[in-house]
């Protein structure tokens, strides 16, 4: 069933409007006709089954005729700091970490950054809003406005467990927390751009903070690299 974010306070009655491009959405593209039901979810965990009763110019009327409290969340609170790679790489990064219940991503200009500052952050919120309906999530991620390393590695977080990965580092995660018991919910995670971080940038977070982590003998695409590590924290710790 088809699924849309809505504001609690929008419901009235039972009832709710809905317009917008969520509107061109449900008559354009998928067509939906007066009687077809859909999934309305908010941000406190909440869905509404809903049967759409009206459809006018530029809105569509729904009744409420069901509700139920759903927890999809993950949860850990993880932090993902990508360095910004090249082409639509961000795109494909921006919607697994979504999937993976990522609840904050900040694109980072690194040292070995091709890309120096972006337009693209509208354009990333949009993927992640699209892929929490598809996943079963009731917010997207916070994207945060494109930081440079030093923001990055000095951002206050409050976070338990800051890892940078650096494919020279002989540490990985099977070796680090195999005997590392103790709870952690917040935690970062820091993925250079193609060309990985310098020694430098490394040796900064380290001072900061951060632990350096590799993910085996093999090199992974920066692409590749972030949903790794984030999927083997949440087996740990989370929610897979």
């Amino acid at each position: 069933m088809p699924r849309f974010p809505i504001k609690q306070e929008k419901i009235k009655d039972n009832q709710v409007n809905i317009s917008g491009s969520d509107y061109r959405h449900i008559v354009k593209v998928l067509r939906l006709k007066t009687g077809s039901e859909i999934t309305l979810f908010d941000e406190s965990s909440v869905e509404h089954f809903g049967r759409i009763t009206e459809i006018k110019t530029k809105e569509i009327k729904v009744v409420i005729i069901g509700t139920k409290y759903v927890e999809r969340e993950s949860k850990l609170n993880i932090t993902l700091l990508q360095g910004i790679p090249k082409g639509e790489k961000m795109d494909f990064i921006v919607e697994k970490a979504t999937e993976l219940g990522v609840k904050n991503i900040a694109p980072v200009i690194t040292a070995r950054s091709h890309v120096i500052h972006t337009q693209k952050i509208k354009r990333w919120k949009w993927i992640a809003l699209e892929s929490s309906k598809q996943c079963g999530r009731f917010a997207p991620p916070h994207i945060n406005e494109a930081l440079n390393f030093d923001q990055a590695i000095n951002y206050n977080y409050n976070s338990m467990l800051k890892i940078i990965l650096y494919e020279k580092c002989q540490d990985n995660f099977k070796t680090k927390f195999s005997n590392y018991l103790q709870p952690i919910h917040n935690m970062i995670i820091f993925v250079g751009p193609e060309g990985g971080f310098s020694k430098d940038e490394v040796k900064f977070a380290g001072d900061k903070g951060f632990i350096s982590m590799g993910l085996g003998p093999r090199i992974l695409r920066t692409e590749t690299a972030g949903i790794v590590a984030i999927s083997i924290l949440q087996f740990l710790y989370g929610d897979i």
